[in-house]
């Protein structure tokens, strides 16, 4: 069997061909439920988007599957369809997969999947640290303070401890303040 899975958040729809390329089978199925939909179909080939929730779905389905990630830039048969409906994408998903001409994309390891986890969630923090110091510089700004302030530095911090600002602007500092200190420093 030949299965066709296109994915999004909640749910699937996928499409399972037979050998001579028959629909056997359209079905709509929740993600937390594909692995009992997996089971009915152990060792068949199997091809899914490679999506921003594409890793748990990978993993669940290759535990029954010979699953293929289809690298979605070079779907050109999908992405050029005047009929692009979840069904459609599904059969020609599981068409490609019967004749073996899936484009397939890169699929990281754990290893590699913890690394990245990591290093975006640092980004991340760091860009938010620096939203905040630019908030800091902003609101010091339109109350005509043109020191040069460093929040994290010693100077910086004392100097925005001592500082007397009209509420509500006050309360905005002690918050950017707040945010900007619990983020990572460089």
């Amino acid at each position: 069997m030949f299965i066709g899975i296109d994915v999004h958040k909640r749910y699937s729809q996928i499409a399972v061909l037979d050998e001579s390329g028959e629909i056997v089978e359209e079905v709509r199925v929740e993600n937390a439920n594909l692995d009992d939909f997996a089971q009915q179909y152990v060792g068949s080939k199997a091809a899914l988007e490679a999506t921003s929730n594409y890793y748990h779905i990978h993993d669940t389905l290759s535990e029954y599957l010979d699953v293929t990630v289809a690298n979605p830039g070079e779907l050109k048969l999908i992405s050029d369809s005047d009929k692009k409906t979840d069904r459609v994408d599904a059969k020609q998903l599981a068409r490609m997969v019967r004749l073996g001409s899936i484009p397939e994309s890169y699929v990281p390891t754990d290893e590699v999947r913890q690394a990245r986890a990591l290093v975006r969630g640092r980004q991340k923090l760091v860009e938010n640290r620096t939203e905040y110091a630019n908030k800091i510089h902003g609101l010091l700004s339109d109350h005509g303070i043109t020191q040069e302030v460093k929040p994290l530095s010693v100077e910086g911090r004392e100097f925005l401890a001592e500082l007397s600002l009209p509420a509500p602007w006050d309360t905005l500092l002690e918050s950017y303040w707040n945010s900007f200190r619990r983020s990572p420093s460089r």
